[in-house]
């Protein structure tokens, strides 16, 4: 009997995008909240700025003076936009705290908090959360928290009492969207000893320029530790490091960026580290820099709003694709009956993208021309619909994926009347001064997808899948 192999394939494009003669960097700042320029310490309180961005004229840390920030509700990272320069001799400081005591650790602006110690300890908060502490029995005694991880995968064991697993790294190199470092897991409570809470994850900043990003002081993104006990194994793990995010025509400086994870005590590996990224024309920075380190030139400044957009094939011919898709030619994720006579129903589910929206299939066959079918998603509701597109399926083995254009809540088309009054915080925004209009998703291999950004003038930013 002959069969039908489908495969689940994409080939991934990744968003490192080359300069093509840009000549300038637009960070987006209308200027609106003015210059920062504090003679002194000051913490900044983010609940008058619920989306987290700052539209700043020009800025300047002089040396001596530390920014700190209160997180708002919403728990936004921190995005500076700036029509000027930024300069920074002193300190700005986004990272995690120490636990108190059973209580966990806070996460700065955009990361998570560690989780709560004792009798049934939390694990940390966030994508890379460490486990919980725990009793391994009489042969093993007792097992502290795990640490966080983000860019590196956090630590794990102690001199003289073992470690609850560390999260699992997350996040993509580009920091877009940005995002902070997650929670260390909580200790156990034992013989009377309070079980401690885990270190907050760093929080993330984003600081983009139209100009020259001079840093000679220090940015700080750092975890949270796991709060340090005479009896160690019922400590909880640290925080792992946040993100730093660098956007400027040139960036420049001796300074220093940290965003290592969070020690527990001197017995114990620490988490994980975060992640800096520099996007820059020119870059002669000389300074130091602690943590997983990328650089070159992504025109994304801000992404669009709705990132929980996703598009995943839920089944071919009534046949459920597998949850993870090995996508490997020899081993078919799905196998059709050659008796099966088409059209065949392809079932795709979509997740925050509106209803009606066109959803295509397209089939790329070992042999022939790609053959491809077009619906739409019309039952359910926005936040979860499914379409179902009936396609002829050619004979053999083939690859096959899933996509569909939605539009950009906010967006307008160049020349309209209030194309500049839209938010940048829900359009999104590039270095070469566009908001985005429309996002393409790509379903692969099951639940992974990869989103290309399109702008109000029809240029295509694509980011590897998440």
């Amino acid at each position: 009997m002959k069969t039908r192999h489908l495969q689940l394939l994409v080939v991934l494009v990744a968003a490192l995008l080359p300069l093509n003669g840009f000549a300038q960097v637009n960070s987006g700042s209308d200027g609106h909240d003015g210059a920062l320029n504090p003679t002194a310490n000051l913490a900044i309180n983010m609940a008058d700025h619920p989306d987290g961005i700052y539209h700043y004229t020009s800025v300047n840390i002089p040396s001596g003076v530390t920014i700190t920030f209160i997180p708002n509700a919403n728990n936004k990272p921190v995005v500076w936009l700036v029509q000027g320069n930024c300069v920074i001799n002193g300190v700005v400081d986004v990272s995690g705290s120490t636990s108190a005591n059973s209580i966990g650790g806070v996460g700065g602006p955009g990361g998570w908090d560690g989780g709560s110690g004792g009798s049934a300890p939390h694990t940390g908060f966030g994508v890379g959360s460490g486990s919980a502490g725990f009793w391994g029995g009489n042969s093993t005694g007792m097992v502290a928290g795990g640490n966080g991880s983000f860019g590196t995968k956090g630590g794990a064991g102690g001199q003289y009492w073992p470690q609850a697993a560390a999260g699992e790294t997350y996040g993509n190199s580009f920091l877009v969207p940005l995002l902070g470092g997650s929670g260390g897991g909580g200790g156990l409570e034992w013989s009377g000893n309070t079980g401690l809470g885990g270190g907050g994850g760093g929080g993330g900043i984003l600081i983009a320029t139209s100009q020259t990003l001079t840093l000679n002081g220090s940015v700080l993104a750092n975890g949270g530790g796991g709060r340090p006990s005479n009896v160690t194994g019922n400590t909880g793990g640290g925080g792992s490091g946040g993100s730093v995010r660098f956007v400027g025509q040139t960036i420049s400086g001796t300074g220093i960026i940290r965003t290592v994870g969070g020690p527990v005590t001197d017995v114990y590996a620490s988490a994980g580290t975060g992640r800096v990224r520099f996007d820059s024309l020119q870059n002669t920075f000389g300074g130091s820099i602690s943590g997983s380190f990328t650089q070159g030139f992504q025109p994304i400044i801000l992404p669009a709003s709705g990132q929980g957009v996703q598009l995943a094939i839920a089944s071919i011919a009534g046949n459920a694709v597998p949850g993870n898709p090995s996508g490997v030619q020899a081993s078919p994720d799905v196998i059709i009956p050659a008796q099966q006579t088409n059209p065949i129903p392809i079932v795709v589910n979509c997740t925050n993208i509106p209803l009606n929206t066109s959803i295509t299939v397209v089939i790329h066959p070992t042999s022939g021309a790609d053959v491809q079918a077009v619906g739409i998603n019309n039952a359910g509701t926005t936040a979860a619909s499914t379409a179902t597109i009936s396609v002829n399926m050619p004979r053999g083995g083939g690859v096959i994926y899933a996509k569909a254009v939605t539009g950009i809540a906010g967006s307008a088309s160049v020349g309209s009347p209030d194309a500049k009054t839209r938010s940048i915080a829900d359009t999104g925004w590039t270095a070469e001064g566009e908001r985005f209009a429309q996002m393409e998703i790509t379903a692969a291999l099951g639940s992974k997808q990869q989103i290309t950004y399109i702008t109000e003038s029809g240029k295509r930013y694509s980011l590897a899948a998440r």
